[in-house]
C-alpha cells in the first residue's frame, strides 16, 4: 500500500519509523505506540497473522494526530537480501527513513552440552545479531542521504549476566548472551561511524519482559512469584515499558545521545540486593 507521509502529533511527529518484529510483544506495543506519538511506522514480520492483528489494532485505535502503521509481510528478515527488500519497500512507500528500530529476533535455547548446541548458537548469532547488521546496513545509505536519523536496538541484560534459562526443559542462553552482547559492540561503531552523518546508535537493555516468547516461563508453577520476587520493583516487566524507552532514543529528545545503553529490568543489575 503506497501512499504520502502525513505528520501528525507527538514527540515523533513527522518521523518515518521501521521497526521490525511488530506481529506482538515489545514490537507490537513500539508500533502502536510509535503511531501514538505521531510517527509514520513502517513495519515487517515473519508472522503474517499478528502483524495483520497489530494493523488492525493501529487502525482500531487510530486518532486525530496519531501516524499511521503499514508494513511488509510475511519478512523473513534472516534470507540472503530480505533486510534490503524490506527497507527498499518501506524507502519506495515513504520516501525515507528517520528512524530504524531493530526489534526483530530469532533464538534458540540449549545447554552448552547438547548435542545440537553448536547448531543453535550459530542460528542465535545470525538471528539475534547479523540479521540486525545486515539491516542497519540495508538503511545505512538512506540515513546518510536523509542527513542522519536514529537506529535503536534490542538487546539484553543477558548480555552482561549469563543465567540459566528453562524454557519447559533446562536450556541455557548462550547463543543469546553472545548475540545480545554483540549488540553492544555494534551499536558503539554503528555511533562512532555514524556521528560525522548524524547518525545516533543507541540500544536497550530489557529485563524479563512478560510476552509471548516468555509465557512458557511464567507458567511453570510457582515461576512468576518467583520473577517477581527477584525485582526490586516487584513487577515483570511490560512490552509499554521498553516502547517507551525506545519513543525516547527515537525521538529528538535524545538527540545529544548516542552509543550509548538503556537498562530498563525493575532495578535488577543497579540494585542489587542482598539474600
Amino acid at each position: 500500500m503506497n501512499g504520502t507521509t502525513r505528520p501528525g502529533t507527538g514527540r515523533l511527529a513527522g518521523k518515518v519509523a521501521f521497526i521490525t518484529g511488530i506481529a506482538g510483544g515489545q514490537g507490537r506495543e513500539a508500533a502502536l505506540e510509535f503511531a501514538r506519538q505521531g510517527a509514520t511506522v513502517f513495519g515487517c514480520d515473519l508472522d503474517a497473522a499478528g502483524a495483520e492483528e497489530t494493523l488492525a489494532l493501529a487502525a482500531a485505535a487510530h486518532e486525530p494526530g496519531h501516524g499511521t502503521v503499514t508494513s511488509q509481510h510475511p519478512v523473513d528478515l534472516m534470507a540472503p537480501g530480505a533486510p534490503e527488500a524490506w527497507i527498499e519497500e518501506g524507502i519506495g512507500r515513504h520516501g525515507r527513513i528517520d528512524v530504524l528500530y531493530n526489534n526483530a529476533a530469532a533464538v534458540r535455547m540449549r545447554r552448552i552440552e547438547d548435542p545440537d548446541a553448536l547448531e543453535a548458537f550459530e542460528f542465535t548469532i545470525r538471528g539475534e545479531l547479523v540479521m540486525v547488521f545486515d539491516t542497519i546496513r540495508a538503511a545505512w545509505p538512506h540515513f546518510v542521504r536523509g542527513g542522519g536519523g536514529s537506529i535503536v536496538s534490542t538487546s539484553s541484560t543477558a548480555a552482561v549476566q549469563g543465567m540459566p534459562v528453562p524454557v519447559r526443559t533446562p536450556g541455557s542462553s548462550a547463543g543469546h548472551s553472545a548475540a545480545k552482547a554483540g549488540i553492544l559492540g555494534l551499536t558503539r561503531q554503528a555511533a562512532a561511524e555514524g556521528a560525522p552523518h548524524r547518525i545516533r546508535s543507541n540500544a536497550i537493555l530489557p529485563g524479563f519482559i512478560e510476552a509471548p516468547v516468555t509465557a512458557p516461563i511464567i507458567a511453570e508453577p510457582g515461576a512468576r512469584e518467583q520473577i517477581t520476587a527477584s525485582i526490586p520493583l516487584r513487577r515483570i516487566g511490560r512490552p509499554s515499558d521498553i516502547a517507551m524507552a525506545a519513543v525516547y532514543l527515537a525521538s529528538d529528545e535524545s538527540e545529544w545521545m548516542t552509543g550509548e545503553t538503556l537498562t530498563i529490568d525493575g532495578g535488577v543489575h543497579s540494585l542489587r540486593e542482598e539474600g
